[in-house]
């Protein structure tokens, strides 16, 4: 530990002396390849405005926007784009040979052990949030970096015709070695190295431009703070200006971790370097070229695996050879892929949406299946999806109506019973960004009576509404209803109209009617009485909540931190813009296009 804490302060020592600056897709659409650059944000009537008859006008204003946000503290990369960065730029640096950008990801997990960041949730402890969001540094990522240097320029070195290539078919004089340290550097530290810094990794080589000379130089620039931090300054304004536009070098950098979860590439570079990126008619238009990437569907597929809490959901095998799950489960095995199968047929769909011209609110409605598997299309009832371009078949239940109804949000797969505070949480918290009371942790509830046969949401009900409870007040008006309306779903996420209660030993001991019925309540909207999965998700569209959660949870992702008041604006634009049916990809990049995004505040 005394090592690594000496590693840690040296790198950080070195940091701070550093100076750097049922929705079929719309007519016309096309599925996979490459998709037609966006339609513009559209423009049409806020279908969710409140109508001043039908519901209470806000009691405050919406704050305008400062227009920028203040610097922080240099931000450092997640380890999401630490890997996607260095998987780019090795396929850059070698002219497209992905052998080793196949190996990146191995490198920095598996071999230097790099550790995951907490996905932080600004609501809850109790939840996962963003990754991005996690900005603390420790000895193990800083160790992790090093080794993870060493590794991967090691790789890129040892094969003398990837040497080759990266050195420009050139060698041993000094202008090919300083041909080859401003193009690495360039790629690595996000701008252009002076030639004080050339002269500092041209002595790190000793003037040589061998396998060992070029692994000792990669190695040290992949280690370097530059690479892995970025720190915004701005460019230079007149006294009393409180915004400073961002540096051409500066805003592509921004731009590529936010639609990339990567760094720029060449296009972008070059007009980083030129200035011409500072036009705005040369940035939307890097915007259009950078959507058509294949990258920006990974960032995209991020964002929602977070937004969603996709990760919350468990092994769905965890209790296969347990009695009582196996006569649950009735025949049917889940593997241990079935988990992450099910996360990536909701992400299948995101993304199937997106290169169809697709919407927030198809997002939530949609009716097609993406199973590519058979584990999870059996749960479906549908046929499996081959992929590409390939139209996904449409769900054959009618209780199962999109995105609150997939088995990625419905499943647990722990246990043979539902979860059903879990699944209102996941929906009030996560999708409709309700607030929630945290949960009062006592022991008034220990009395509750569980004698009987009781069907999960009997049993729920004795244990969270008991009269004169610390729990009644929240569980019975505002949680257990967004839960119980969706027991229509069994803990596999398969539709059922009863439960099947049994013993620890899988003997049945009673069936029990599923009951759905509820009364439901969401902000900003009349409480509604509920009677199946297909009025909830109707409800949620009617309210226009995941539209505004959706704006919140953007910025979160955008800016790596919280929302603030000085976010507001900035948030109601987003909402109305995702109300109005914006497209996905549109929707996604319309945050780059603001202010906030391109500038930040002079320091006082």
């Amino acid at each position: 530990m005394k090592v690594r804490r000496a590693v840690g302060w040296l790198w950080l020592a070195t940091l701070a002396a550093c100076d750097f600056g049922s929705s079929m897709p719309a007519p016309g659409s096309t599925a996979g390849g490459a998709a037609p650059p966006p339609p513009p944000a559209t423009t049409a009537p806020d279908p969710h405005g409140q109508d001043p008859g039908s519901a209470p006008a806000p009691a405050t204003a919406i704050k305008p926007s400062p227009g920028c946000y203040a610097a922080g503290s240099p931000r450092r990369l997640s380890r999401t784009q630490f890997v996607n960065a260095l998987t780019d730029v090795s396929r850059s640096l070698t002219g497209g040979d992905g052998t080793v950008a196949a190996r990146v990801s191995a490198l920095v997990v598996d071999q230097a052990q790099f550790p995951p960041d907490q996905a932080i949730n600004p609501d809850s402890a109790r939840h996962q949030g963003y990754e991005r969001i996690d900005q603390a540094l420790n000895a193990r990522q800083a160790a992790a970096i090093h080794a993870s240097a060493k590794a991967i320029a090691a790789e890129l070195s040892a094969d003398p015709t990837r040497l080759s290539t990266m050195l420009g078919g050139c060698s041993g004089t000094p202008e090919c070695l300083d041909a080859f340290i401003r193009r690495a550097g360039r790629l690595l530290f996000r701008q252009p190295l002076s030639d004080a810094e050339v002269a500092v990794y041209r002595a790190a080589a000793g003037g040589a431009t061998t396998a060992a000379a070029i692994t000792k130089v990669l190695a040290t620039m992949i280690a370097s703070p530059k690479t892995y931090f970025v720190l915004e300054r701005g460019q230079t304004v007149d006294d009393g200006m409180s915004c400073a536009p961002l540096t051409a070098h500066e805003l592509a950098t921004r731009l590529a971790l936010h639609l990339w979860d990567s760094v720029p590439d060449a296009a972008l570079n070059a007009a980083a370097d030129d200035g011409t990126l500072l036009d705005p008619a040369v940035y939307s238009a890097q915007i259009s070229r950078m959507l058509g990437d294949a990258k920006a569907d990974r960032a995209m597929r991020g964002f929602f695996r977070q937004w969603f809490r996709l990760d919350e959901l468990v092994a769905l095998d965890g209790k296969v050879g347990n009695a009582r799950f196996d006569a649950f489960a009735a025949g049917y095995k889940p593997l241990a892929s079935s988990r992450d199968a099910a996360i990536t047929e909701v992400l299948d769909m995101v993304s199937y949406l997106a290169a169809n011209n697709g919407s927030l609110q198809q997002v939530l409605t949609d009716r097609h299946s993406f199973a590519r598997t058979e584990d999870i299309a059996t749960l479906y009832k549908t046929p499996v999806w081959a992929g590409g371009s390939a139209a996904p078949p449409l769900f054959t239940e009618a209780a199962r109506v999109g995105l609150l109804t997939r088995i990625g949000l419905m499943a647990n797969g722990a246990s043979d019973t539902t979860l059903p505070i879990q699944r209102a949480s996941r929906i009030l918290g996560g999708l409709t960004c309700q607030s929630l009371p945290p949960p009062v942790m006592d022991q008034s509830n220990k009395a509750a009576d569980l004698s009987g046969v009781l069907s999960t949401r009997e049993r729920t009900e004795r244990i969270t509404q008991m009269d004169g409870t610390s729990c009644v007040g929240c569980h019975k008006t505002v949680l257990n209803p967004w839960g119980f309306v969706f027991e229509g779903f069994d803990a596999l996420g398969r539709v059922r109209s009863s439960e099947t209660v049994r013993d620890d030993g899988g003997a049945v001991l009673g069936e029990k009617a599923v009951d759905t019925a509820v009364t439901a309540k969401l902000d900003g909207i009349a409480a509604r009485p509920l009677n199946h999965a297909a009025e909830a998700q109707q409800y949620v569209l009617d309210s226009g909540a995941f539209e505004r959660c959706f704006a919140r949870h953007q910025v979160r992702y955008a800016f790596g931190r919280a929302e603030t008041e000085d976010d507001a604006e900035l948030i109601e634009s987003l909402r109305v813009q995702a109300a109005n049916g914006t497209n996905l990809r549109s929707l996604f990049a319309l945050i780059a296009q603001r202010p906030e995004f391109k500038s930040i505040a002079t320091q006082p």
